[in-house]
């Protein structure tokens, strides 16, 4: 082949993609090839919290009950109820008979318990099931959440709560009427077994006002309420390494089976940083969230600051009167307290810029480019809380703060305000 041939058709080619980048470049400058190329997000309400983790010691004001005689025992009332004076909360069970009769009778106990805390009214129509289904998947996560804690007790007390939601759901779904014929039945093989020897010996009643626990943890008397107006950090100290106290049999009361809280107040007492003097105030009311109670979200005063400016250490004691049925009042438990909480618009701050004297972000509004001004409450994780657009009412410059729904432009080169978006 005319190797000149090849150099012309080589010099041919060359032109020609040259000429064709030069009309690509001129293009690109003319219209600003993909600077129109935009992305955006919309400007929606949020709100960021400030949280601190401390590990929290719950107070109360218990009364520990006692049974006279030693045997097994058949709870009448549900850790969490509220009980008055004669209120009977539990069967002693003693006798000639085995321990396996009595234990059975106990199991009936508990069965005819369920299933008549199941049944539902005649005259009560539920059609609609989200509100219990609700119910029975949050106590069906409190009892794995506690499981997987380590907490077995608080789960088997959560049990029969989750079994009679179940069992509601079965008679709102129309799938049986009712439980009566069941509860004949197991009333019938209680009554046979009592035949056999098995008796009650003793009826424990409430003997105060409060609300009933079967569980003991041996701190009823270490980190009670009375203590709160008064600690100091020794005395928290003190009672964070005393051993737990043995109620099993104490002499001249006799058997621990369980216990009254007297007082619907409660406290919690954490151990936090040199940091908690500079954050918290005496008296505001924060947020405290219990992970071991499927993140359930009380509102606590915080009733004492107890600080030692020779170790530096720093004890808070939170108060409420509030207390959510369910709630898992496990002694020493992790809590999260919400420090501070903004509320405002979230905006990438990549997105913020600088114009003169002016902080803002770069909108579009249809398809023309403004820009808003943003001022920033708290930063977390690459993103600006930015405050609430005033009412225009108030403030007639309102109109040039970003507002709710505003697209922000994420994405974007050549930017500038008054630019129209292809």
């Amino acid at each position: 082949m005319d190797k000149k041939y090849l150099r012309g058709a080589a010099v041919y080619f060359a032109l020609a993609l040259m000429s064709v980048l030069v009309i690509v470049y001129i293009l690109y400058a003319a219209f600003g090839g993909r600077a129109d190329e935009v992305e955006t997000i919309i400007a929606s309400l949020v709100t960021e919290r400030d949280t601190v983790t401390l590990d929290a010691y719950i107070m109360r004001e218990e009364k520990i009950l006692y049974s006279s005689e030693d045997g097994s025992v058949s709870y009448l009332s549900s850790s969490g109820s509220k009980v008055g004076v004669t209120t009977e909360v539990a069967n002693i069970y003693a006798g000639t008979d085995s321990d396996e009769n009595r234990e059975q009778i106990i199991g009936l106990d508990s069965k005819i318990s369920i299933l008549s805390a199941s049944n539902i009214a005649s005259n009560i129509v539920l059609s609609d099931t989200t509100q219990i289904d609700t119910r029975i998947a949050g106590t069906y996560s409190e009892i794995t959440y506690s499981m997987a804690s380590g907490d077995i007790g608080y789960a088997l007390r959560r049990r029969d709560e989750l079994l009679t939601l179940i069992n509601k759901r079965r008679i709102i779904t129309r799938s049986v009427a009712d439980y009566n014929d069941r509860i004949t039945t197991l009333t019938g093989e209680r009554a046979a077994l009592s035949g056999l020897g098995a008796e009650i010996a003793e009826t424990v009643k409430a003997g105060i006002s409060g609300y009933f626990y079967s569980d003991i943890d041996g701190y009823e008397n270490v980190f009670t309420s009375a203590k709160a107006s008064d600690m100091t950090i020794a005395d928290f100290d003190s009672m964070k390494e005393a051993p737990p106290a043995d109620f099993d049999f104490v002499s001249g009361k006799g058997y621990g089976i369980g216990k009254i809280v007297t007082d619907y107040n409660w406290y919690i007492v954490c151990e936090a940083d040199a940091d908690a003097l500079r954050t918290f105030r005496d008296g505001n009311k924060y947020t405290v969230i219990f992970p071991y109670s499927a993140d359930c979200e009380i509102a606590m005063t915080l009733y004492r600051v107890i600080s030692d400016a020779e170790s530096g250490r720093v004890v808070l004691i939170f108060k409420t009167g509030v207390n959510p049925d369910g709630f898992n009042y496990l002694r020493r438990q992790t809590v999260e307290v919400v420090r501070s909480a903004y509320t405002g618009y979230r905006v990438p701050i990549s997105s913020v810029r600088i114009l003169g004297d002016r902080q803002g972000v770069y909108i579009l509004d249809g398809n023309i480019v403004q820009f808003r001004d943003v001022l920033p409450l708290c930063e977390s994780n690459g993103y600006f809380i930015v405050e609430v657009q005033p009412d225009s009412a108030e403030n007639e410059q309102a109109y040039l703060r970003l507002g709710l729904y505003d697209l922000v432009i994420t994405k974007g080169t050549n930017l500038y305000e008054g630019k129209i978006i292809e």
